[in-house]
């Protein structure tokens, strides 16, 4: 019916809505929490039923990407990798606006990371000092740069450790040229045995 030609987009991931007055880009669904991320960086987790309560809230259609992005596949990412990358996305807000929350949030700013005192660069310089005392390994700031910026592009998903959503290799992780030079040694070996063999068999053969 004509009616459809006019209905809202769809609330996906990869849309872009107005919440509270602010852009948001959906970046996860999971059950009844939609997870947001703003202009600034800044994300927030709101239920869908105080999503589309909010009287200023509407679907902006005409942002709606073209392609499905990768972000939806956040969910099928193992459990362990998933709690890392939520982890690194409370750390990622605090450098971005001091609240590990998002902007909006509830909590207290530490003086370390309160971009009113100080650049970016000093925030993120204080995370990697925090991260490694924490046990995260020696994380640079080059990393908290690099996860904030793949945070800001993807969401969640750009934070996941890649190597656990790849797909498993009947290889394992052998160098494919050493696995295509081991099959091509056996195919060589499975021919010169077969023409052993044929070669047996022929000199069985009684003379004519």
């Amino acid at each position: 019916m004509s009616a459809r030609r006019n209905a809202r987009p769809a609330v996906k991931v990869g849309a872009h809505v107005r919440f509270r007055g602010v852009k948001w880009q959906v970046v996860a669904l999971a059950g009844q929490d939609i997870h947001l991320l703003g202009p600034d960086g800044g994300g927030q987790v709101v239920l869908t039923g105080h999503l589309f309560a909010d009287p200023g809230f509407t679907v902006i259609g005409a942002d709606v990407p073209q392609a499905a992005p990768q972000w939806g596949l956040f969910e099928t990412a193992p459990a362990a990798a998933r709690e890392k990358a939520l982890a690194w996305q409370r750390h990622v807000r605090e450098v971005e606006c001091g609240l590990a929350g998002g902007p909006g949030s509830e909590g207290t700013v530490r003086p370390q990371y309160d971009p009113e005192r100080h650049t970016l660069a000093e925030r993120e310089q204080a995370k990697a000092e925090e991260l490694t005392a924490l046990g995260f390994g020696r994380v640079s700031r080059t990393t908290v740069q690099r996860m904030r910026l793949a945070y800001r592009k993807q969401g969640l998903w750009g934070l996941l450790d890649h190597r656990s959503t790849r797909a498993p290799s009947p290889t394992g992780r052998a160098d494919e040229r050493i696995v295509a030079a081991v099959r091509e040694a056996l195919r060589r070996r499975r021919g010169r045995s077969k023409g052993t063999i044929n070669g047996l068999f022929s000199a069985d053969q009684p003379d004519p």
